[in-house]
């Protein structure tokens, strides 16, 4: 982007026709929106720990059945350790490098959550 400067890009808005600079306001306005979203829905997590969470969720969601009832240690979509003992997972996670790991117990999809008595 070398060459391009803020002065440029509105002379050559200024230059486009009443149609075309209202399709430039509406783009500009759709892009703001999206950015204020993606600010809003993580404030203060960095983009990369919400993919990391994503990639944790959807592999979740891929491997319940095959390690219901068990614990599982994840990093993003990588599956580092799993067990029917929590803290020798998350040992396991610890050894293997892992500072912090997603340490959870797959619940059968059919089952449904503990809410307290």
């Amino acid at each position: 982007m070398s060459g391009i400067t803020l002065e440029k890009v509105l002379e050559e808005a200024k230059a486009l026709s009443p149609d075309e600079q209202r399709q430039l306001r509406e783009l500009l306005a759709e892009e703001a929106v999206k950015a204020q979203h993606a600010e809003q829905e993580t404030p203060g997590i960095p983009s990369r720990e919400v993919a990391k969470f994503k990639q944790e969720m959807r592999w979740l969601a891929e491997h319940r059945e095959e390690f219901a009832g068990q614990w599982v240690a994840l990093d993003g979509d990588r599956l580092i350790s799993s067990g029917p003992n929590a803290r020798e997972v998350y040992q396991a996670a610890r050894q293997a490098g892992v500072a912090v790991p997603l340490l959870v117990r797959v619940e059968p999809a059919d089952q449904l959550p503990f809410g307290g008595w």
